[in-house]
């Protein structure tokens, strides 16, 4: 029973060792010097710097209790002063409450006196990990904890790695996983996250948006725990790693210097980064235009084009390319340096020997290229800059299939590039922000979800254009007679839609779904066959939500440009008006547009008077103000609209603020 009241012997590992020897020398010296003073029960309490936050088992607590209560307390308690005379333990917690259960079972009075030793308050967080440390493994919870009040307190991380014996990566890590919100932090100290979930989650920022993404995780995976691989995943589903070709192409200092800071994971093994995908292609189609044009103007080519991509002999590419392939011509003189250039590679002793003598091969192979663009091949073909595994994929002697239809013809209208000089109309989308546009048009396509769902025929005569698209019009490939998915973009719409999961056309189609689950036998999804029994009409109902759940109408951004909305058709198919699905509010909308948006938005709803009053406005209220005179009219914003046909002078003279506001 003594045992339980003495020091526990430490693990035989150097890694204990060195944290016992690389304690704070200020600590040691304090202590050593320090006079064993005896105080007490009542007067002390637990300090709030003792990194111990998980409750001490109640066995553990009387084993001791009882221990003391034989042999008395033999290691003096660490405490430092608090305010009215109490002191606070932050080294002995466990003893502390064995204490005060010695008191409870009325064998201690509160005026026992113990034995303690007094540090100042900037060492008793250092006092109570080093006790910890020792003494058992400490929760990481606790551990984080412990390293961010020191932290807090101007230590280094390796200033705190030195006092316990961890290296400062370690500390680092430990300390970006303070960034965890609170709830997550508690739900780790009660082994609810295990701490590869947490060092997952923390590579978002966002503490709102770590809780997010766990709350849907365990909506999906009910009581089961779901890998963190996942949870990365979902961070970073828009990104790309900074090992991926790509991002290399690019390189991090122009990604930093365009104003984008890189994601890091400290707890990948080689703190591997994650950049935005769309801003990295934006520059690596940057640094694509640039080589294509000097090669253009540098070779003489008819034009240039740049992509992501090379150009394919098969699939969409054949519709719009035609690739030549130049076989170089080379003299008898070139052919027998090369043989004996391949000759000595195979006998070279060094790599640097085979990349020299490689190298002079390929010089000689770019000669003889060379001499195969003549200016009749030159003039009449372009140039198409590309990548590949991140270098730089140049195919020179390309044909567009325009052109020569077009020359076949006799026609002399200029075929336009994909990326031409002349830069196409602009969407009007393309006047806000690019969060903004990709939210509202989230919250579109959620809405135009829902119609189509009201429309079965619409949605089966879509799905068969989209087969015959590819029955007539592509290339089938693999053994699977019928190439079809359906991607359900929902957890990003009802993420990026500012109605969330509480806007009507997402209650609409939840309501749906859930209405089909029930009409499903509980083997629904080991076979087809029990659809046999349903009436054609039924079928078609449910195919047609089904091609529903799948629309994508989301907009993106990219070099500068929103695509144009691929909703427009479809929307004029259905009949379709946003205002049925959604209004425009001023959280949702106009408080993310500036204040001359707002204005320019109550002017084209018919409010132009309150229009001028809204310019002199603060924002907000500008923004509570078009909300609420809106509200009454079916205005949304005509970005978010289908293209109209032009009206005629008498429907725009017909077209008046009192019919706004009807």
């Amino acid at each position: 029973m003594a045992d339980a009241n003495t020091k526990a012997k430490t693990a035989s590992k150097s890694t204990r060792t060195r944290k016992s020897a690389a304690a704070s020398e200020a600590l040691t010296q304090a202590l050593a010097t320090a006079p064993v003073q005896y105080i007490p029960v009542n007067r002390l309490v637990k300090s709030p710097l003792n990194v111990r936050t998980i409750p001490y088992p109640t066995d553990s607590v009387a084993s001791l209790a009882d221990s003391i209560n034989a042999v008395g307390l033999l290691q003096n308690l660490v405490v430092h002063d608090m305010p009215e005379g109490f002191h606070g333990v932050a080294a002995g917690g466990r003893r502390l409450a064995a204490l005060n259960l010695l008191i409870e079972r009325g064998i201690y009075t509160g005026e026992k006196t113990v034995p303690v030793k007094v540090v100042p308050e900037e060492l008793a967080v250092a006092a109570s990990m080093i006790e910890n440390g020792e003494r058992r493994d400490m929760h990481p919870a606790e551990q984080i904890v412990g390293f961010r009040t020191l932290a807090a307190k101007g230590k280094t991380p390796a200033q705190i790695g030195d006092m316990f014996g961890y290296s400062s990566r370690h500390v680092q890590r430990c300390l970006k996983l303070t960034n965890l919100a609170p709830t997550l932090l508690d739900a780790l100290a009660k082994d609810e996250l295990t701490l590869e979930q947490c060092q997952a989650l923390v590579l978002e920022d966002d503490q709102a948006r770590q809780v997010q993404i766990r709350e849907s995780l365990k909506q999906q995976y009910g009581n089961m725990q779901f890998p963190a691989a996942l949870i990365k995943s979902r961070i970073v589903e828009k990104e790309i790693p900074s090992s991926s070709p790509l991002f290399r192409f690019v390189g991090a200092e122009a990604y930093q210097a365009a104003g984008h800071a890189l994601r890091t994971d400290l707890f990948s093994m080689d703190d591997e980064g994650y950049a935005d995908r769309a801003v990295v292609e934006s520059l690596a189609l940057g640094r694509l235009e640039e080589e294509a044009k000097r090669i253009q103007q540098g070779e003489g080519w008819a034009w240039s084009e740049f992509r992501l991509d090379k150009v394919s002999n098969w699939g969409p590419d054949t519709r719009t390319y035609e690739l030549t392939y130049l076989i170089p011509d080379y003299t008898p003189e070139e052919e027998t340096e090369m043989a004996g250039l391949a000759a000595a590679i195979d006998v070279a002793e060094t790599h640097d020997d085979e990349y020299a003598l490689q190298q002079r091969i390929e010089d000689i192979e770019a000669q003889a290229f060379l001499r195969l663009l003549t200016p009749e091949l030159v003039s009449a073909h372009g140039v198409v800059v590309s990548l590949d595994e991140g270098e730089f994929y140049v195919q020179r002697g390309v044909l567009r299939v325009a052109d020569v239809k077009a020359k076949a013809e006799g026609s002399q209208e200029n075929v336009t590039s994909i990326q031409s000089a002349t830069s196409p109309k602009k969407e009007k989308a393309d006047a806000f922000p690019a969060t903004v546009v990709q939210a509202l048009s989230s919250e579109r396509t959620l809405a135009v979800q829902a119609a189509l769902a009201l429309q079965p025929k619409v949605a089966v005569a879509l799905l068969t254009w989209t087969f015959s698209q590819q029955v007539f019009n592509g290339i089938q490939q693999g053994r699977n007679p019928l190439k079809a998915s359906l991607t359900c973009p929902h957890w990003s719409l009802t993420r990026n839609a500012p109605s969330g999961e509480g806007g009507k056309a997402w209650l609409e189609l939840c309501a749906r779904r859930e209405d089909y689950l029930t009409r499903f036998p509980a083997d629904w999804k080991d076979s087809f066959t029990w659809l046999l029994a349903w009436q054609d009409e039924d079928i078609s109902a449910l195919l047609g939500f089904c091609v529903a759940w799948g629309i994508d109408g989301v907009q993106e951004r990219l070099y500068g440009r929103t695509d144009r909305s691929p909703l427009d058709g479809l929307e004029a198919a259905l009949g379709f008006d946003l205002r049925d699905w959604w209004q425009p509010t001023a959280a949702g909308y106009f408080s993310k547009i500036s204040r001359p948006q707002i204005c320019a938005s109550l002017a084209d709803a018919g409010f132009t008077g309150l229009a001028r009053d809204a310019e002199k406005m603060k924002k907000g209220d500008a923004a509570e103000l078009a909300e609420a005179q809106i509200a009454s009219t079916r205005w949304v914003p005509d970005w978010m609209c289908r293209p109209q046909p032009e009206a005629t002078a008498t429907e725009q003279a017909d077209h008046t603020e009192t019919d706004h506001a009807a």
